[in-house]
C-alpha cells in the first residue's frame, strides 16, 4: 500500500485546532497541578486531559466528559485496590478485571471502561512516592476539568471539518453522476454499475459529516467563541439532510440505467447530456462550500438541467425506458435544488409538467 502524502497533509491540516487545543490544555493541566497544587510529578492531568480530548471527529463535551469520567473511575478505583490488596501481578489482574466489569455496569460506552481499565493498569505498575498516592485522582480531575475548560475557551471549529465532509460527499456524488453520463454515452453497463459503486460508498461520508456537525454544534452551544455559528451549523445540517436523499436517490437512478444498458449496451447520448448538466450543477455545489454566492449559479445550472427532464426534449417520448430514467431524476433534482437553498415546494415548482409539451 502506497503512503499518500497528499491526503497525510490534509489529515495535518484537518487536526490543527485539535493539536493546538490539546497542546495547550495538557500543558495548562500540568501547571495547575504542579505549580499551584505542588504536586512533584502529576503526569495523570496530562495523560488525563489528552485522552479527554483526543484526535476523534467526535469533539463533543459530552463525549470529552465521559472519557475524563471513565479515567477518573480507573484511577479512584486502582488508588483504593492499593490500599486493600497492595500492587503485584495478582493484583493488577484482580484490579484491571474489576475496574472494567465495574465500568462496564455503570457507563454503556465501551470507551469508558476501555478508558478507566487503562488508567487502573498505569495506577497499578508505576509507583509513586509514599503519601502521594491520594494526589492521583485529583491529578485525574484536574486533567479532566481543564479538557472541559479547553473544550469552551480553546474550542476546535469543527465547522472546518464539517465543510471538509461536505465537499467530500458533493465530490463522490458528482463523481458518481459523472460515472452515469459516460456509460449513457457509451452505452457501457459496466461503467453504470462501477457509478452505483461509488454512490454506495458515501454512506461512511454522511457518518463522518453528520458526526462533525453534531461536534460543531454541541461545541458552539457552550463556547462564547463559536455561538455565532449556530445558524450556519444548522444551514449545514438542512444541507445534509437534503444531500443524503439526493445520494438515495442517484443511486436509485445508477441501478436503473446499469440495468437499461445491460438489456441493451447502445449508446444514448441525448440522456448522458441530461446527467452531464446535472454533474455541472453538482459541481457548482462543491464550490459553493468555500463560496455561498457559488449557490445561485448552482441553482441556475439545476433548473437548467431539470427543463432536460420533459421526455419530449429528446425525442424519446414512446421510450419508456428512457423517459423513466429521466421521471427517476425528477426527485434528484429536487433534493440538489434544496441542497442549493431552494425550499421543497420552490424546487418542485420547477419541475416541467409531463402533460405538456416543453417550452
Amino acid at each position: 500500500m502506497s503512503f499518500d502524502v497528499r491526503a497525510a497533509f490534509h489529515r495535518v491540516r484537518d487536526s490543527l485546532s485539535a493539536i493546538v487545543q490539546i497542546v495547550a490544555a495538557a500543558i495548562a493541566a500540568y501547571a495547575f497541578a504542579h505549580v499551584l497544587l505542588g504536586h512533584e510529578n502529576p503526569f495523570l492531568s496530562v495523560t488525563v486531559c489528552i485522552s479527554s480530548l483526543s484526535l476523534a471527529r467526535d469533539a463533543r463535551p459530552r463525549r470529552v466528559l465521559d472519557t475524563a469520567l471513565g479515567i477518573t473511575f480507573g484511577v479512584v478505583l486502582a488508588n483504593i485496590s492499593l490500599l486493600v490488596v497492595g500492587r503485584g501481578m495478582w493484583q493488577l489482574v484482580l484490579v484491571l478485571g474489576l475496574v472494567v466489569l465495574m465500568a462496564r455496569f455503570v457507563h454503556r460506552s465501551p470507551g469508558f471502561a476501555v478508558s478507566a481499565g487503562i488508567q487502573a493498569s498505569l495506577v497499578q505498575l508505576i509507583p509513586i512516592a509514599s503519601g502521594s498516592e491520594i494526589q492521583r485522582p485529583i491529578d485525574a480531575v484536574v486533567g479532566g476539568a481543564m479538557a472541559l475548560t479547553a473544550t469552551a475557551i480553546v474550542p476546535r471549529d469543527a465547522r472546518r471539518l464539517a465543510k471538509s465532509d461536505e465537499r467530500a460527499l458533493v465530490q463522490q456524488l458528482g463523481g458518481g453522476i459523472r460515472l452515469i453520463e459516460a456509460a449513457l454515452h457509451h452505452g457501457d453497463a459496466d461503467r453504470a454499475e462501477r457509478a452505483l459503486e461509488h454512490l454506495r460508498a458515501t454512506d461512511r461520508m454522511l457518518s463522518d459529516w453528520n458526526t462533525s456537525l453534531e461536534s460543531a454544534k454541541a461545541i458552539a452551544t457552550i463556547s462564547p467563541f463559536l455561538r455565532q455559528h449556530l445558524k450556519d451549523i444548522e444551514r449545514q445540517r438542512e444541507v445534509r439532510v437534503a444531500l443524503d436523499y439526493s445520494v438515495r436517490n442517484a443511486r436509485v437512478v445508477a441501478r436503473r440505467v446499469w440495468q437499461l444498458l445491460a438489456e441493451e449496451e447502445s449508446p444514448r447520448p441525448q440522456l448522458a447530456r441530461t446527467f452531464e448538466e446535472i454533474a455541472i450543477g453538482i459541481g457548482e455545489l462543491e464550490a459553493a462550500v468555500d463560496d455561498p454566492d457559488a449557490l445561485v449559479q448552482a441553482r441556475q445550472s439545476l433548473t437548467l438541467a431539470i427543463v432536460r427532464l420533459h421526455p419530449a426534449s429528446h425525442d424519446i417520448e414512446y421510450d419508456v425506458q428512457d423517459a423513466t430514467v429521466l421521471m427517476q431524476c425528477r426527485p434528484l433534482l429536487v433534493d440538489l435544488l434544496t441542497a442549493a437553498g431552494l425550499t421543497v415546494e420552490e424546487a418542485r415548482e420547477r419541475l416541467p409538467d409531463v402533460d405538456q409539451e416543453p417550452i
